[in-house]
């Protein structure tokens, strides 16, 4: 039996190949010549340049402050309720014993009085400090101060700084966007409700009067 000549090997080599070969794309990519994603991917990239969009509209971002600011009022609101509640009951059980608490007792029910104290101040404290807000701007930058500020209530840990306060209201970078925040807070450091220091920190100026006819020193 007379032997293959190369051409032939070469010619039965590519005809097997060609027939073993699946024309159909790979799971998860595209065939040759589409567009990366098709139009799953685009519908996504639109979808995501929307929610970006919205999340940086102004107003958006305020409703959301406001939102979460009602959510912080109705826990704490709720917390001096139960403490309120625990000390009636404590009232009543040593009233109708005859005795008096303990003074372990004595003492942990002071704390919480003082810490719901210091509560109430922070809230009417911050309280204060929105008032001074004559924009939504404005509004926004207050509420991120008064989130850094521990006697304002807020419980976020590190000064705010000028650069991280853009960041959090202008994540697209915008130049409109930005221009307004930078107005907003310069404002409010001319009327004297903020404070920037050389470093780019920003606070609260030390006295907010108040309605009460009392001043409240926050940080």
């Amino acid at each position: 039996m007379a032997r293959p000549d190369l051409r032939t090997l070469i010619r039965v080599t590519r005809a097997v190949a060609d027939a073993t070969r699946d024309p159909r794309p790979a799971p998860g990519r595209p065939p040759e010549g589409a567009a990366p994603g098709g139009l799953g991917g685009t519908a996504r990239r639109a979808a995501g340049t929307v929610a970006d969009t919205v999340r940086r509209d102004p107003r958006v971002q305020d409703a959301a402050d406001t939102v979460r600011g009602r959510v912080r009022d109705l826990r704490t609101a709720a917390q001096d309720r139960a403490d309120a509640h625990l000390e009636r009951l404590l009232a009543e059980s040593h009233a109708r014993r005859g005795t008096a608490p303990s003074a372990e007792v004595a003492e942990s029910l002071a704390r919480r009085r003082e810490e719901r104290d210091a509560r109430a101040r922070a809230a009417q404290a911050r309280a204060a400090l929105l008032a001074q807000a004559h924009t939504p701007e404005q509004r926004r930058v207050l509420t991120r101060v008064a989130d850094h500020t521990p006697d304002l209530g807020g419980t976020l840990p590190d000064a705010l700084r000028y650069t991280a306060l853009l960041d959090a209201l202008v994540p697209g970078g915008g130049a409109a966007e930005e221009m307004a925040v930078h107005r907003a807070l310069w404002t409010l450091a001319e009327r004297r409700v903020l404070a920037v220091s050389r470093h780019g920190e920003i606070t609260a100026c030390p006295v907010i009067e108040m309605d009460l006819g009392r001043q409240i020193t926050p940080g």
